[in-house]
């Protein structure tokens, strides 16, 4: 389900070109930048099951924590139809690779950091986002609801939303630097090159609750708040130095809630400027497979958390 995401937006965008084609249309096109901070990290422990059984380990034993910090170019695409129908359809990647240090934790006995490293990351990012919109109530600041006449001329739009994201993050991590903390007399250990490579993907559908304010003529304003409540991962992390690959498949065990917040000015009937701002945290948990030499040899608990910070500001036009 979901496979592919490009195919997915793809029938979003037909599901309303398809009732509207013939009504009135007004579309917008936009290109930006801006920058993307946060992380994604996975957690193991727990339940482990081999060939000879299962066995309980404390949670977690091991943690990694792969940086998302990058500068960004986006495109966006929307159109109004047929009065109270939206679109938007998106995508992201990233300009700047180097996104800092991936951090890798082991805790050998509960409450005991043991093992940690840092290493260095470059990251592939593919962002995409489609969502339908319907405005369902519109009014004016200080309308009265008795005769519905209006003191003001900021109105506000009340929509409701149904939308999907997909992210694909793509990481090479090198020159590995370890020590141990919890024998403090030990010396690092050191490794150049490439030493991991990891791949995660989040599918995301949401349903979204928005207010748009017109607050004068050239500006608007928006906000919203969207839930998902099934939130499917995946990733593969394969450990070059010790032959072993871990396979994740969480099967729509995850939930999601991200905030929007975004700025429009028009500086005339086709032009704009436009800022917008996103926060979103992603829970998932599901079972980890590892390999040793493409042979399977157990499977364990996976926890996976990502938190995510973006800022863009794109210049668009509308006809």
């Amino acid at each position: 389900m979901f496979t592919n995401p490009a195919k997915l937006i793809a029938v979003i965008c037909c599901l309303v070109f398809i009732p509207f084609s013939d009504a009135e249309a007004r579309v917008s096109v936009s290109i930006g930048t801006g920058y993307l901070t946060g992380d994604t990290q996975y957690q193991i422990g727990g339940t482990a099951i081999d060939a000879g059984g299962a066995t309980e380990f404390h949670f977690p034993i091991s943690e990694l924590e792969f940086p998302l910090d990058a500068i960004m170019v986006k495109g966006t695409v929307s159109a109004d139809f047929a009065e109270r129908w939206q679109l938007m359809a998106s995508a992201a990647t990233n300009f700047t690779d180097d996104t800092g240090k991936m951090e890798d934790s082991d805790w050998l006995s509960p409450g005991s950091l043991d093992i940690y490293s840092e290493s260095d990351t470059d990251m592939d990012a593919l962002l995409l986002e489609g969502k339908i919109s319907y405005m369902f109530w519109q009014g004016y600041y200080g309308q009265n609801s008795a005769n519905g006449v209006a003191n003001s001329d900021i109105r506000f739009l009340y929509f409701a939303g149904l939308g999907y994201k997909y992210q694909k993050f793509e990481f090479e991590v090198s020159d590995l630097d370890q020590w141990y903390p919890s024998s403090p007399t030990t010396p690092h250990d050191r490794v150049s090159g490439l030493v991991l490579d990891y791949e995660a993907e989040y599918h995301i559908p949401y349903l979204e609750l928005s207010m748009e304010m017109d607050v004068a003529e050239k500006f608007q304003m928006e906000i919203g708040l969207a839930y998902a409540p099934f939130v499917d991962f995946q990733d593969e992390d394969q450990h070059l130095l010790r032959n072993k690959v871990n396979i994740a498949d969480h099967n729509w065990d995850g939930d999601a809630l991200f905030f929007r917040l975004s700025a429009r000015y028009n500086f005339n009937r086709h032009w704009y400027l436009e800022t917008d701002f996103e926060a979103m945290k992603i829970e998932s948990e599901g079972r980890s497979d590892a390999y040793f030499g493409g042979v399977w040899d157990h499977s364990i608990d996976h926890e996976v958390e990502s938190k995510q910070y973006s800022a863009y500001l794109s210049i668009g036009a509308s006809f």
